[in-house]
């Protein structure tokens, strides 16, 4: 996830009537997701630990840069409704990653509550859906480092969707140094049957399935 915060430009510029006081006029935050379920199970998804990680993250760059009373707060930036032309989100285009954003800018602009209430023509006050709940779009990003659906991917996420990638991952399956590795360490994948038998049967406790877990 990426997260831009801007009020004009995406830096911090020291005041020149202090040298121990700034004006903070933007901030980019460059984010992980936050724990989910194994990649051994598709579909691959947010956990509730996940969600209270990312949520407590947003809360803590609040307190650092958004909030009347933040430590750091951005010059001009909104405090308690979320002005959208001030913020610039971007995920990959994946459910976690997805997730992780939507949770992450909760923390950041929690429901408003009263504070999102509207006054109609006809004078009736309406306050938006669960509690003021804020709509903040994150852009979907899906490129060649980073394809669509890629939490489903046992790689490491640069080589997602990269055809040179999974042509020199699946080379080193036939290379001495995996098969070598294959037979001096199956005795030792074997003697974990009585802890994983309820979830990977004889054939799958083996090396080739140590990192990946997956399930074919």
């Amino acid at each position: 996830m990426e997260l831009t915060l801007k009020k004009s430009l995406l830096l911090l510029l020291p005041s020149l009537q202090s040298a121990g006081a700034e004006t903070v006029l933007g901030a980019y935050i460059f984010h992980r997701h936050g724990d989910r379920t194994t990649k051994s199970y598709s579909p691959v998804k947010l956990t509730a630990l996940g969600a209270e990680q990312v949520f407590a993250s947003g809360s803590y760059y609040r307190d650092l840069y958004v909030s009347s009373d933040a430590s750091s707060r951005i010059h001009d930036l909104a405090t308690d409704i979320a002005v959208l032309s001030q913020l610039a989100i971007t995920s990959p285009f994946d459910a976690v990653l997805q997730n992780s954003a939507q949770v992450f800018l909760q923390g950041l602009y929690p429901p408003a509550g009263t504070s999102s209430a509207e006054t109609l023509a006809n004078g009736t006050s309406v306050e938006s859906p669960l509690g003021g709940y804020q709509y903040i779009p994150v852009n979907p990003v899906s490129t060649a480092a980073s394809s669509g659906g890629s939490e489903e991917s046992e790689w490491l996420q640069g080589g997602s969707g990269c055809g040179n990638a999974i042509v020199s991952s699946n080379n080193y399956f036939t290379s001495d140094h995996f098969i070598s590795g294959l037979e001096s360490t199956k005795s030792f994948y074997q003697s974990l049957l009585p802890v994983i038998k309820g979830t990977f049967d004889e054939s799958k406790a083996n090396f080739k399935n140590a990192y990946t877990s997956k399930l074919s």
